[in-house]
C-alpha cells in the first residue's frame, strides 16, 4: 500500500490515485474493523502517509520544549495539505506525556504557535 502511495504522489494520472483507494478500501474490508490486524494495517499506513508528507515520526524520547519545537517547526513549514499531518503530530506527542500539567503546558505552547 505505500508502493502504491509513494507511485501515486508522484503520477499526474487519476487512475494511479484511484488505486490506492480501490486497495486501501480492499484490505480494510479483508481486515475485520477494531482487530489487531486493521489497527496495524492504519498505523503502519499512517506512518507512510506522514513519511510521504514529509512530518517527523514521533520521538517519546524528547524533551516537553524539544517536542514543541518540533510540532511548531512542522506547522510553519506545512502546507496547508500537510497541516493536519502537523495536528496529528501535535496529538500524538500529547500522548506521551504523561504529567497532566507538562501536558497542558505542551498543548498551550504548541496550538499558538500554529497561528
Amino acid at each position: 500500500m505505500c508502493e502504491c502511495l509513494k507511485k501515486a504522489k508522484t503520477s499526474q494520472t487519476e487512475s494511479d490515485k484511484k488505486e490506492c483507494l480501490d486497495l486501501r478500501e480492499k484490505h480494510v474490508k479483508a481486515l475485520k474493523k477494531g482487530s489487531k490486524q486493521h489497527e496495524g494495517y492504519v498505523k503502519s499506513l499512517s506512518t507512510c502517509e506522514q513519511e510521504l508528507a514529509g512530518i517527523p515520526q514521533v520521538d517519546p524520547n524528547l524533551t516537553t520544549e524539544e517536542k514543541t519545537k518540533v510540532v511548531c517547526d512542522c506547522m510553519k513549514t506545512a502546507n496547508k495539505q500537510n497541516r493536519m499531518g502537523c495536528f496529528k503530530l501535535q496529538s500524538d506527542y500529547a500522548k506521551t506525556i504523561s504529567d497532566l500539567e507538562e501536558k497542558k503546558t505542551f498543548n498551550l505552547n504548541s496550538q499558538s504557535c500554529g497561528e
